[in-house]
């Protein structure tokens, strides 16, 4: 799998209902990478492992993830101005998935296995 196909398969993925509390009310089909960041993380780095950091844009705690020294923003279409990358510190997944952000995680993963499967079985037939 590449990191495009992870990323077309999240994209498939999300929905208002898996948004950040905080963000659910300016969620849109049209942003919908808006309040997944910190759960797009964490798949990402299920499947391609790296580092998993913490920026604060906007006030806000912003995750995203460095493969291979190289910074994979897979949310970064949800902020309207430029992201300063600099800064980060790498973070512990644990210290992500607190309650909230477990049960976010969970299903997300979940769907994504799913789209992933389906395009498999395309691919096969």
């Amino acid at each position: 799998m590449t990191l495009k196909e992870l990323e077309k398969a999240l994209l498939n993925s999300y929905s208002k209902e898996l948004c950040y509390e905080k963000a659910k009310d300016n969620w849109t089909e049209e942003n919908k990478t808006l309040g997944m960041c910190a759960i797009t993380a964490l798949v990402v780095n299920d499947y391609f492992k790296g580092d998993i950091t913490k920026i604060k844009v906007d006030k806000t705690s912003y995750y995203f993830n460095i493969i291979n020294n190289k910074i994979m923003d897979l949310t970064r279409n949800q902020v309207k101005k430029e992201i300063e990358y600099k800064d980060y510190k790498i973070v512990n997944r644990k210290d992500i998935i607190i309650e909230d952000t477990k049960n976010r995680y969970q299903r997300l993963k979940e769907k994504v296995t799913k789209v992933l499967l389906q395009e498999i079985n395309k691919k096969g037939k």
